[in-house]
């Protein structure tokens, strides 16, 4: 009889996974139906987004061949000719995000925006905005093409919910490079830190329910990303370089190096990695603003290894080293989406060379992340 119950246990939840399943694909293809112009071109996207998988390297025709398609064409056409705008797609992203990724009861900071950026390593100088620069897949610099995500972060899980493609200064200006990457006119040099401000301007407009923002020292130097954050109610904590300058509450300007000699370091968890929870020492030192607090981080097994960030919580919110703690450990997951979408998806084994093509590649993968993320349910 046990034997029974429990071979009628596993068939229902098979069979609930499968409904689950189903329902995903059902919103994805209504969410594809809608971004694309005609029925046939949101089926191969569909089966585009459903062949990015392990095993599978994202190029047209393994795809194509993973998809059940007898040539590579209507993949290559998806990325290049169909009639669709990637940043409807890209649109989309923040309303399925927030479907799939529900916020969990009780967790003290609730669901917020970790800001990365990684690279895609090329051979050569074909594919648009390739360029010698420094690649955080490899820690060093690189011929590359650099995409900045912003992951949609919650108690129970992460993915890319936008992202933008940093154009370097050597493409920016040289007008025939540009049109033959079909990079369009009226597309400016934007800097990595005002690519993420877009993202989290997008986000907030798109009713994304985020109420934290965290980001390494690329963005935490900048002052116009922090001003967009406390514009959008959001807490931040961003890290900063060890010489970034901050005012104390005393009105002193010191390099945030400094005040580690007065800091009172508590030994805190900032979350539960792979190995564990992530212990460190942590100390919190008040600013010249009220609600802005320099926070620093001391590993236990290298004490000379510091880290610096510049936190900040809107009044609603508690500014204490417990909230700002918590946030910081929320930046890894950004990490998650990089193996997901490498490891996991092959965005990053994509040939494409143009501007549309790899912008077009890209939302289809975080859709394909997305898409993996509900059908967990």
């Amino acid at each position: 009889m046990r034997k029974q119950d429990d071979a009628t246990a596993a068939q229902a939840s098979i069979e609930d996974v499968a409904a689950c399943a189903a329902r995903v694909d059902a919103q994805v293809r209504a969410v594809l139906g809608g971004v694309m112009a005609q029925r046939r071109s949101a089926e191969v996207a569909f089966a585009y987004a459903a062949a990015l998988s392990p095993g599978v390297r994202a190029n047209c025709w393994s795809l194509a061949e993973a998809a059940g398609h007898e040539g590579w064409g209507r993949m290559q056409a998806l990325l290049r000719s169909y009639r669709w705008d990637w940043t409807g797609l890209r649109a989309e992203l923040p309303g399925l995000a927030v479907g799939w990724l529900p916020d969990r009861d009780g967790d003290l900071i609730g669901p917020g925006i970790a800001i990365d950026e990684t690279a895609q390593l090329k051979k050569g100088g074909a594919t648009v905005c390739a360029a010698p620069q420094h690649a955080g897949c490899t820690g060093k610099a690189g011929n590359c093409v650099t995409t900045v995500f912003s992951a949609y972060v919650t108690a129970a899980g992460q993915a890319w919910a936008d992202s933008g493609v940093y154009m370097p200064k050597r493409w920016a200006g040289d007008l025939p490079r540009r049109r033959a990457a079909g990079i369009p006119d009226g597309l400016e040099f934007t800097t990595k830190p005002q690519l993420a401000i877009d993202q989290v301007r997008r986000l907030t407009a798109a009713g994304l329910p985020a109420r934290w923002v965290a980001a390494d020292e690329v963005y935490g130097r900048s002052g116009a990303l922090r001003k967009a954050c406390e514009e959008a109610g959001l807490a931040y904590v961003l890290i900063i370089p060890c010489d970034y300058q901050v005012t104390t509450a005393a009105g002193t300007a010191i390099r945030a190096e400094q005040a580690v000699a007065d800091a009172v370091f508590e030994r805190r968890s900032c979350g539960t990695g792979t190995k564990g929870p992530r212990i460190s020492d942590w100390a919190l030192t008040a600013t010249a603003s009220p609600r802005q607090f320099l926070l620093i981080r001391r590993l236990l097994s290298r004490p000379d290894q510091l880290t610096f960030y510049l936190c900040q919580a809107p009044d609603d919110r508690p500014a204490t080293m417990t909230y700002f703690i918590t946030i910081a450990g929320r930046r890894w997951p950004v990490e998650e989406t990089f193996k997901t979408g490498k490891d996991v998806l092959g965005w990053d084994q994509s040939q494409v060379r143009t501007w549309d093509g790899i912008c077009r590649h890209t939302a289809l993968a975080a859709l394909a992340q997305l898409r993996q993320v509900g059908g967990h349910c």
